[in-house]
Order: structure tokens, then sequence, then C-alpha cells
């Protein structure tokens, strides 16, 4: 997954806090819908939200989420971390 723009991560986290709705982790996608709500705020705000909410449902969603979406989560992780410490951006996969 290569995220391109705030839009992006912002689509991103809507899609995957409804995969986790329709999962049962309505605690999870909480935190994903939380984090997609900071979009309008500062855009470093909006990365360090995002990054810490896909932190978490990757930490205690692994039963619930496929290999392949977690692998999303962490190439999503890589990118916010790149671009908050603005670091050259490495596409993984």
């Amino acid at each position: 997954m290569f995220l391109t723009s705030n839009q992006d991560l912002y689509d991103y986290l809507l899609r995957l806090a409804r995969t986790l709705k329709d999962r049962g982790a309505t605690e999870l996608s909480e935190v994903a819908t939380g984090a997609s709500r900071q979009a309008t705020s500062m855009s470093t705000e909006f990365l360090g939200k995002s990054r810490i909410a896909l932190r978490r449902i990757l930490s205690e969603g692994k039963a619930i989420l496929n290999a392949s979406e977690q692998a999303d989560i962490e190439d999503a992780l890589q990118q916010l971390t790149a671009a908050i410490y603005r670091l050259p951006q490495r596409r993984v996969r």
C-alpha cells in the first residue's frame, strides 16, 4: 500500500474502521475513526494521531486482521514515520 496524500490516509482509516467494525472489533474501529477525525487539524497532528492509532490496531488486532491487512498497516506506519521525520519514503514489497 502506498499513501500519496492525507486524503489517502483518511480514506484508508475509514476503510480499516469499517473492516474492524464488521468483524466485531468495535473499540479498535473507534480508534481508527478517531484518528480519521484529525484530518482537519494540522498535518503533523493528523499523521501523529494516525500513527498512534495504527500501532494500537496492529498490536491489539492481530487475531482480527489477516496477514495482508497487517502488512498494509505496517506499510502505512513506515510511510507515516518517514513523513513525520522527513525521511525519504520507501515503498515496501
